[in-house]
């Protein structure tokens, strides 16, 4: 089994590539954040809740969504080492326990999506600044490194072309 990862800011096209890979007929994930804060807002809460509490929640769907992939391969829109980066610089996570993490749910290929200005747009769930973005890609460009993941940066362009992109590393790897 392949599970790969599209990972970078919030707004640099992962998931508009992953729905064409999910109308492709290809398994894809869901983005677990996205997912949390349309159910917290359709029971009238605040969109998340308290930062480190969001970063556990989703890093517990994170980890049944890579439980319950099922086919060959598998495209998830961000995965366990986001968290884990995420919860670390939290203080939530110590290194030690981030690499046990880490080590337990592996991807087999790594996309970054550089930020990119003219796509990026806020929406319902998506209320950061463009900036923000740009601070989320830097974290994740270092820290899949340092867990020992080779990352490719997917090109900025049209969806269908960075879609054959991916398809195209993969298929050469």
């Amino acid at each position: 089994m392949q599970r790969i990862v599209l990972t970078g800011g919030p707004g640099s096209g992962k998931t508009t590539v992953l729905d064409l890979f999910r109308e492709s007929g290809y398994e894809v994930g869901v983005d677990v954040a996205r997912s949390i804060i349309q159910a917290r807002k359709a029971a009238g809460l605040s969109p998340r809740p308290e930062p480190l509490a969001f970063s556990e929640q989703i890093l517990e769907r994170e980890m049944e969504l890579y439980q319950s992939a099922t086919s060959a391969q598998m495209f998830f829109e961000r995965g366990i080492v986001d968290v884990a980066g995420s919860l670390y610089g939290a203080g939530a996570l110590d290194e030690h326990t981030s690499k046990l993490l880490v080590d337990r749910y592996r991807y087999e290929f790594v996309f970054l999506f550089p930020p990119w200005a003219d796509i990026y747009r806020t929406d319902e769930e998506r209320d950061h600044t463009f900036d923000h973005a740009v601070r989320v890609y830097e974290s994740i460009r270092d820290w899949y490194p340092r867990f020992g993941y080779d990352v490719t940066e997917v090109p900025i362009g049209s969806p269908q072309v960075r879609a054959e992109f991916i398809l195209d590393r993969i298929a050469h790897a």
